[in-house]
């Protein structure tokens, strides 16, 4: 296995146990391998590109307790692990129900993070022109709209094809294509 390699599986283990800055992912991955700042840099551009991690947020502690911030650091950037599992992705739906307002909001950002990959995908395939697909967000939240509107056993099912159809299984992406077809059709 090539070294390069050997860091890339390990950036994104250590990113997948946990969130981290760029800050915190470089000291972690120097405890156990000599990585520069380019190389991990290059790997995470390449995550990024690749859809295996997302931008979760900001530490602001970076700035060791600079008041006027002018800059942006990129060892304060936090990265994520996008998992693509239907049960992840059933999971991240069952949030959005839940109490707590944090959970609902990070499960929603997640979601549309995800969502967003998969409408960027079927962009690039040929998409009919029935499936608008100008605003991802309207449409994810026209989506989690109806799901939530329908009977318990009918939402079961649903929400099984929403995770189904934003994993990345084969098939789908076609599953997605119907799921937003028959969505559009119910609400004309």
């Amino acid at each position: 296995m090539s070294k390069n390699r050997k860091l890339k599986e390990l950036t994104l283990k250590r990113i997948g146990e946990n969130e981290l800055s760029r800050k915190k992912l470089l000291e972690e991955i120097r405890k156990q391998s000599n990585i520069s700042d380019k190389t991990l840099n290059e790997i995470l551009m390449s995550f990024l590109k690749e859809g295996k991690i997302y931008i979760t947020g900001y530490d602001f502690n970076v700035y060791d307790g600079i008041k006027r911030i002018q800059s942006i650091k990129s060892d304060g950037i936090v990265f994520g692990v996008i998992k693509t599992d239907p049960l992840d992705i059933g999971l991240l739906i069952n949030q959005l129900e839940s109490d707590d307002s944090e959970k609902v909001k990070e499960a929603s950002h997640r979601l549309k993070i995800i969502f967003r990959g998969k409408i960027d995908e079927i962009k690039n395939q040929d998409s009919p022109e029935d499936v608008n697909l100008k605003s991802p967000t309207l449409l994810f939240n026209k989506i989690i709209y109806y799901l939530n509107t329908q009977p318990q056993d009918q939402k079961i099912v649903l929400r099984n094809k929403l995770a189904w159809s934003l994993s990345s299984e084969e098939g789908s992406t076609d599953l997605l294509k119907n799921l937003i077809n028959y969505i559009k059709s119910q609400n004309e």
